[in-house]
């Protein structure tokens, strides 16, 4: 069985880690205060400079792919695989993982298309996960798409995901993460680590980088030192001073890690600072 695994592009910035692999994206849209939209491609955001508006304080929303995008791009995909393996965003940011279960269930796509209900990998992590089961799959280690469900179960068991937000305000503008942060709001000046899960919770806080990242680092060293590796994203834009520091604390504690930036529509959700700690087991 010949199997593609789709992700729509909050998973990922389309990365040349993808290339060349089993892996398609499913742009979701971005939707300009005069009701204009476009899609969530890296030409478009470069065209549009997305992130600049952002930057300036532009409402741009976030929208999923509608039905009609799904199925398309279910059709397309069949043409070429036998099952189409879907990651979508998680439940807790859109409806696109309500929208696509719906569409996987048309009689045309039974036996054929799998949708994971994903509650709780978000960001480069749904990236991470790809990639560890096209792995499985090319080691011949999993074969079905029932076994890679189990994989990505297990897979997350030991995953850890945060995000340091550049605007809590923004975040919580949509209901975006409002319960884990609506308790500091009222302090401007805290920045507030979140423990991103099916429920995100306040992982830390404080005034400064410097405390955050003690509450990072030692999560790493305490939990995930050997066979695991950390992804630290930014947005194109984060402020240098936030970017160097946490860079620094990273270097300074001897944290295995790489760089990547964080998919666009986490940075219209959250704002241009915002900086995120992705800790999956090493692929």
């Amino acid at each position: 069985m010949k199997i593609v695994i789709l992700l729509d592009s909050s998973g990922t910035n389309s990365s040349e880690k993808i290339k060349n692999k089993n892996i398609e994206v499913l742009p979701l849209h971005f939707t300009f205060p005069n009701g204009t939209d476009m899609l969530d491609t890296p030409k478009e955001v470069k065209e549009k400079n997305i992130i600049k508006l952002i930057s300036e304080g532009v409402d741009i929303k976030t929208s999923q792919a509608s039905p009609g995008e799904v199925e398309n791009k279910y059709d397309e995909l069949l043409k070429t695989y036998d099952h189409i393996y879907h990651i979508p965003i998680t439940g807790n940011l859109s409806s696109m993982l309500q929208t696509a279960m719906m569409v996987s269930r048309d009689d045309k796509y039974i036996g054929k298309v799998t949708v994971y209900e994903n509650l709780n990998i978000a960001a480069q992590a749904i990236e991470q996960t790809a990639l560890y089961i096209t792995k499985l799959i090319e080691e011949g280690v999993i074969e079905t798409p029932e076994q890679i469900t189990e994989a990505i179960k297990d897979y997350e068991k030991s995953m850890y995901i945060a995000i340091l937000p550049g605007d809590l305000k923004r975040l919580t503008s949509g209901g975006r993460g409002k319960k884990a942060v609506t308790a500091v709001l009222n302090l401007l000046k805290t920045k507030v680590l979140i423990k991103w899960e099916a429920e995100p919770k306040k992982e830390a806080m404080g005034r400064t980088i410097h405390s955050i990242m003690e509450r990072i680092t030692k999560v790493y060293h305490d939990n995930y030192t050997d066979g695991y590796e950390m992804v630290f994203v930014r947005t194109p834009l984060t402020a240098s001073k936030i970017y160097e520091a946490a860079r620094t604390a990273l270097i300074e504690a001897k944290v295995n890690f790489s760089e990547e930036l964080i998919p666009n529509i986490y940075t219209a959700h959250a704002g241009v600072d915002t900086i995120g700690f992705i800790i999956t087991k090493t692929i």
